[in-house]
């Protein structure tokens, strides 16, 4: 496996990848019609794209046999952990641990003292497992208006 930062080439694949783990694992957590919202990419591979453009955010990849396996997206300015999808094929091979631990390297390069984000819940475990702690359950409105929560969780980096 390898983990790259994501050009504009791997942004259809970064998001088949999103769609696909939605889809899979959505369920576990949420209501068909939350999933159904929140798997509607209307932008397409706008959203992936920006991430790329914009100098404080790191889109990496994980790569697996030339195949887009897993990626993550890295607000440097937050410091935050924005995103991380694994594609249900590579569930449980790794990748999402060493997408993880990719994005709290660069955190701790940064300066970060601690690593933050904002889980979808079926994830919560994942994450846990990984060192963080939950903080605060938040509620954010997706597409269509359709509300889905979330768990903020943080890490101290040492």
């Amino acid at each position: 496996m390898r983990i790259r930062p994501a050009e504009r080439g791997d942004c259809e694949s970064v998001m088949l990848v999103h769609v696909s783990a939605i889809i899979e694992h959505g369920p576990k957590a949420y209501d068909d019609r939350q999933v159904a919202a929140w798997a509607a990419k209307t932008e397409g591979v706008a959203r992936y794209e920006r991430a790329i453009e914009e100098p404080t955010t790191d889109l990496l990849v994980a790569e697996i046999d030339s195949e887009i396996a897993g990626f993550a997206e890295l607000d440097r300015d937050g410091p935050e952990i924005k995103a991380l999808f694994v594609a249900p094929a590579h569930g449980g091979s790794g990748v999402g641990t060493a997408l993880l631990e990719e994005c709290e390297t660069r955190l701790q390069s940064l300066g970060a003292e601690t690593s933050r984000l904002e889980a979808v819940l079926n994830a919560v475990g994942f994450y846990e497992a990984a060192g963080y702690e939950p903080v605060e359950r938040v509620t954010n409105t997706t597409t269509a208006d359709v509300e889905v929560e979330s768990m903020k969780m943080r890490k101290p980096l040492d």
